[in-house]
This record gives structure tokens, C-alpha cells and sequence, in this order.
């Protein structure tokens, strides 16, 4: 190759790049290269990154502001030892096994005293678990397992009809409708009278359908229990 054809070559390289020897030109390229690969690798590490602090973000924040996240919730209020019936003797909040032996309950329904903390998989004693998912029930659901939703801060109902009683079913179905938060309805055999609501260390009884006294007991007593807690389904943590 002759010297102008030396200089042409030349002259097609951009004007950077003239007179730079090519072992440079390529060692440029290489820190180029590696610039280009570490922004890269940057990027991937900060999007793995954020992405892992959303995650944490969404396990972690739901404990800490707990379940009261919906229009339903109420902040719990101190025991009601007042209010329109007497506060019953506290027989404690101990949680014990399935099937095992505790103290006498003072009432039927029971209001207070140990009961069960169990998910629903035990179909001979807690088919519902304990506690159950507020609502209606068509059978009859033991003491061990209602007293964890009055620790909850719930309010029972319950009737014992000796004949059918689709009236007063109807009569107590419209009252959970009209404030459906925390409450359980289900038959109870042995009642005192035919209807008890009841709430943690109260009791209600009555021989009919009483919607005024019914709402004045919800109203002292719901959410007056030592764990209460609106979230009581087994999707939550249940203490």
C-alpha cells in the first residue's frame, strides 16, 4: 500500500479516532463495554431490589396495622361492667385442648372460662373451628368454641324452641342484617328461656323476641372482651 493510499485509509476514521493506535481504540471499547454491562447489572440489582421491599412491604404491613382496615372496624372499649344485666364472675381466657377437661361454665350459654383455639379440621368436636366465622349457623356449636368469639368481642344469639320457631328466626336473621359486625346465631338445647343473647361475662334472656333490648345489649357489650378483635377468621392471625 503507497503512502496515499495510507492517507485515505486514514481519513475515513472519525476525527477522535485519528492517530489513536488501535490497541487504544479497542481498550476504549472494552471500558465502553464494561460501562454499558455494569449499568445494566445496576439496574437489575435496583429492580430485584424494590421489588423485594414491595414484597416485604406487603407481608410486613398488614401485621402491623392489623386487621381493622375496613369500614366495619371499631378501636375495643374497656370491660362494661354496667349496663342493662348484671356482669357475670370472670372464669378467665385460657385456651385449652379439644375434647379436654375445664371448670364448670356458670351459664348456659357460657360467657367466660377456658375455651378452644383450633382451625376447622376436627370434624367430631370443632367442625367450625374455633373461633367460627360470624353468621348463622343451623346447628348447634359447643360453648368451647362460642366463647373464643365473645373473647373476640362478639355478641351470641341463640334460641331453644321446643316446636318450630321459623318466626323467631326470621325476627333475629333481620336483626343481623340491619348490623351483621361480630355476631353469631345458632340453636342452644337447654336454655332457660327460650332466647339468650350473650356477650363476654353477660347474659340477655328472654321469653320472645325483644328488638329494643336486644340493640341496647349489643350496644353495651360488643367489643368489650379481652382479645377483641374484628378479624376473627382463620385467614387472620388468631391469638
Amino acid at each position: 500500500m503507497n503512502d496515499n493510499e495510507k492517507k485515505r485509509v486514514a481519513s475515513n476514521r472519525p476525527p477522535e479516532r485519528r492517530g489513536v493506535p488501535k490497541s487504544q481504540i479497542r481498550a476504549n471499547r472494552r471500558k465502553r463495554a464494561e460501562k454499558r454491562k455494569k449499568a445494566r447489572e445496576t439496574i437489575i440489582v435496583a429492580s430485584i431490589s424494590i421489588f423485594a421491599i414491595l414484597v416485604i412491604a406487603s407481608l410486613v404491613l398488614p401485621g402491623l396495622l392489623g386487621s381493622r382496615s375496613s369500614v366495619k372496624v371499631r378501636e375495643p372499649l374497656p370491660f362494661n361492667a354496667g349496663g342493662p344485666t348484671k356482669a357475670l364472675e370472670d372464669l378467665g381466657n385460657q385456651k385449652i385442648l379439644v375434647g379436654s377437661a375445664h371448670i364448670p361454665y356458670q351459664t348456659k350459654p357460657a360467657t367466660s372460662g377456658p375455651h378452644w383455639a383450633i382451625r376447622p379440621d376436627i370434624e367430631d368436636l370443632a367442625p367450625f373451628g374455633a373461633p367460627i366465622k360470624w353468621g348463622k349457623y343451623n346447628e348447634e356449636v359447643a360453648d368451647e368454641a362460642l366463647l373464643h368469639n365473645l373473647a373476640h368481642g362478639g355478641i351470641g344469639f341463640h334460641y331453644d324452641c321446643e316446636s318450630p320457631c321459623n318466626d323467631l328466626i326470621k325476627k333475629l336473621d333481620n336483626l343481623i342484617k340491619e348490623d351483621d359486625i361480630q355476631i353469631v346465631m345458632s340453636p342452644y338445647a337447654g336454655l332457660d328461656k327460650k332466647i339468650a343473647i350473650t356477650a363476654w361475662r353477660h347474659v340477655l334472656f328472654l321469653d320472645e323476641f325483644d328488638k329494643e333490648s336486644i340493640k341496647e345489649f349489643i350496644k353495651s357489650y360488643r367489643d368489650r372482651a379481652p382479645e377483641s378483635w374484628i378479624g376473627n377468621y382463620w385467614g387472620d392471625a388468631i391469638q
